[in-house]
């Protein structure tokens, strides 16, 4: 074997000069190779300037939620479904934008769903909802009526369904970008009232007289005509005052109850107060949610009592608001938004160019 080996590295004799017929069939040979690596080398370079221009950016990343990314192709085609709220915004980049912001929220709600209350939405839920709004829009706008019978429903369906691909969307995408995120909002705060606002429990409660007063010398002078006897309705007509809280409700027969926390952080410190006295005047207080404003509070009397369904409302979206701003600081989730760093604004751009749907 070992000779055999040694065999292939010995020095061979002169090689037999090839013929003419067989060096011009090496030369057509050679030559073919030559147009078919050019062939080979033009395609590629077509076909990398056609992912290059029209495959890479719609897989652009536009924001990442804690891992989870959301693509260029999903930011285009909101943008299509939101078209109608552009004139909303002073310029089409801030609408984008806020399109942008609004996925992802989205993406923070559903991760907090899962992560804090093990809620996903799954399919049958998104497309119960989907044929709801549906028909719902169908007998709003005349296309069907109140009693249409299936047929005509699936003829409508089916109708709404080729409008969305003309203009370059799927059913599958209003079920991703319109139908899903609105549910998972509204499973996001019901989680959250019944949480932090349960309907079965008592909450701290104040009835009042009280005066929200734009500028620090209006506030004095008010006080000082109340105090001095004025009627409450009166002061409440002055110019300066911005809003008011009486303790009857409008039909002056029903107490007028003030749960804490629907109000500013001002209202809440004096009215909930154990040091505060119920019937006097208090002496004027800025207000915290705007320094041009200061408080008159009057406490007639506190309970603990059940929410009225409007003011847990109010609680809930308050509680919402906040989650929703403790999720967007970086130290409680990893956010990276795309559209503001380096190739972002060229990122708008090109999405802007792509939310009309090219007929050709």
């Amino acid at each position: 074997m070992l000779g055999k080996l040694l065999d292939r590295f010995r020095q061979k004799g002169p090689s037999r000069p090839r013929s003419k017929a067989e060096r011009e069939k090496r030369r057509r040979v050679l030559i073919v190779l030559l147009i078919v690596l050019a062939v080979v080398s033009s395609v590629s370079v077509v076909g990398y300037g056609y992912y290059d221009t029209s495959i890479r950016p719609w897989h652009g990343r536009i924001v990442k939620v804690n891992g989870t990314v959301i693509e260029m192709r999903a930011f285009v085609k909101m943008l299509r479904l939101q078209q109608g709220m552009s004139s909303y915004y002073s310029s089409q980049l801030e609408w984008a934008q806020g399109v942008a912001s609004s996925l992802e929220q989205s993406e923070l709600e559903r991760q907090y769903l899962d992560s804090e209350f093990g809620i996903t939405i799954d399919d049958d839920a998104i497309k119960a909802k989907l044929r709801d709004e549906l028909n719902q829009g169908f007998v709003s706008n005349g296309t069907i009526s109140d009693n249409a019978t299936e047929e005509e429903f699936q003829k409508a369906y089916d109708d709404w369904r080729n409008s969305l691909s003309k203009n370059g969307l799927s059913e599958r995408d209003i079920e991703d970008l319109a139908i899903l995120p609105q549910l998972v909002d509204e499973e996001m705060k019901k989680q959250i009232g019944d949480r932090d606002y349960s309907a079965t429990d008592n909450f701290d409660h104040a009835q009042v007289q009280a005066l929200l007063i734009t500028g620090s010398e209006n506030a004095t002078q008010l006080r000082a005509r109340w105090e001095a006897g004025e009627a409450f309705d009166t002061l409440s007509t002055d110019n300066s005052v911005s809003s008011y809280q009486r303790d009857l409700a409008a039909d002056n027969t029903t107490v007028n109850w003030v749960p804490q926390g629907i109000k500013s952080v001002a209202f809440d410190n004096y009215t909930f107060s154990e040091n505060t006295t119920l019937g006097v005047i208090s002496s004027t207080i800025a207000d915290t949610d705007n320094p041009e404003n200061y408080w008159l509070i009057r406490v007639l009397a506190r309970e603990s009592r059940p929410l009225s369904e409007s003011d847990r409302t109010t609680l809930t979206s308050k509680a919402f608001d906040k989650w929703l701003e403790d999720a967007k600081n970086p130290e409680n989730n990893d956010i990276v938004f795309y559209l503001d760093k380096k190739g972002g604004q060229a990122k708008l751009a090109w999405a802007l160019d792509h939310v009309a749907v090219s007929k050709s």
